[in-house]
């Protein structure tokens, strides 16, 4: 009986504290809502994306009419933005005036996001800044992107993804991604 009482304690705990870590989770502006939301107003409304792609010198410009657009797809890679998560929770700091909000590591603290920026005007939200720098195998391996979304009235009208991939005995490559949607 004893031990029955002590394992309905430790469910109880880890059940409240679970409660408890999702209330903390959303301490910082969450990229994963927004892109969600995002996804589904582009869904429903009928927009074209025009995507220009360029790795090194190569250019390539793509017009994706609303049936061919995987929303999901295209707005995945700014999910590495999102701040929410039990790792970051107590490392970041934040800074705010009345136009911005900017989240960074703290001193000492590791962190693959760097940067973030969210700019509002008049409530709405205008534009998100972020930069990415994964060098956990920095011997190997490392990679760096910047992102910039741009908003008009809620919607998203364009975005950019920038940055550079090195990889050992390789020369680094520099990559730029344009989307607009009209």
């Amino acid at each position: 009986m004893k031990n029955l009482l002590y394992l309905l304690f430790v469910f109880y705990e880890f059940g409240c504290s679970s409660s408890r870590e999702s209330f903390k989770k959303q301490k910082y502006f969450s990229i994963d809502s927004l892109i969600t939301a995002q996804i589904s107003l582009l869904e429903s409304n009928p927009k074209v994306l025009t995507k220009t792609v360029q790795i090194g010198k190569n250019i390539e410009t793509q017009t994706l009419s609303v049936q061919n657009i995987d929303w999901q797809s295209e707005l995945k890679i700014f999910r590495l933005l999102e701040l929410n998560k039990s790792i970051f929770i107590g490392s970041i700091d934040t800074k705010t005036d009345f136009k911005n909000t900017s989240y960074r590591p703290k001193k000492n603290m590791d962190l693959p996001i760097k940067f973030l920026k969210i700019t509002k005007a008049k409530g709405e939200l205008k534009s998100i800044n972020g930069y990415y720098l994964d060098n956990k195998a920095a011997i190997i391996y490392t990679s760096e992107k910047s992102f910039k979304m741009n908003f008009n009235e809620g919607l998203l009208t364009n975005f950019e993804i920038s940055g550079s991939q090195k990889i050992i005995f390789t020369d680094t490559t520099r990559f730029k991604i344009n989307y607009t949607i009209n």
